[in-house]
């Protein structure tokens, strides 16, 4: 075994031992299913926080220059219908900058929550959020801190 190799192996070896103590994040391996855990989590903070009234919630769907619209925004208008909330506005990014914080339809979400005007957002797929685990992990955090609901049409895929 050449100096080289056995310093890889135990680098690997030393890397599992300290996940395995908690010392480190989870590994790749388990972030999809780590980020569904995450995002219920969030939601059943949100569902613990009593309201009044029906929950508000934000229709939202980010689509490519020729995406179907009226789809998505029908499959995330009858989540939404079906968990007995409201539809309180309704946003769209067309062919816009995958980076959620650079889209105006998301901060536009992001104010209406952030404001009390909306209780949540619905979208189609996480990917509406954000295709970077963590970008996706920020935005959970950011809802959460709210805490604000996040709905998704077709659930986050874990391993």
């Amino acid at each position: 075994m050449s100096p080289s190799t056995a310093h890889t192996w135990m680098d690997k070896d030393n890397e599992v031992q300290e996940w395995m103590r908690g010392r480190t994040a989870r590994p790749a391996a388990c972030r999809g299913l780590y980020l569904k855990r995450r995002r219920e989590q969030g939601n059943a903070v949100a569902f613990e926080t009593p309201v009044s009234r029906k929950r508000r919630i934000i229709a939202y769907a980010l689509t490519e220059a020729d995406g179907q619209v009226d789809h998505t925004m029908t499959s995330v208008r009858q989540l939404i219908t079906q968990h007995g909330y409201d539809v309180v506005h309704e946003l769209v990014d067309i062919n816009a900058t995958h980076k959620p914080l650079a889209r105006p339809g998301w901060l536009e979400a992001r104010r209406l929550v952030s404001t009390g005007f909306a209780d949540g957002i619905a979208v189609l797929n996480r990917d509406a959020v954000s295709v970077r685990d963590d970008e996706y992990e920020q935005e959970l955090r950011w809802l959460g801190d709210r805490p604000a609901l996040l709905l998704l049409v077709i659930p986050e895929a874990a391993p």
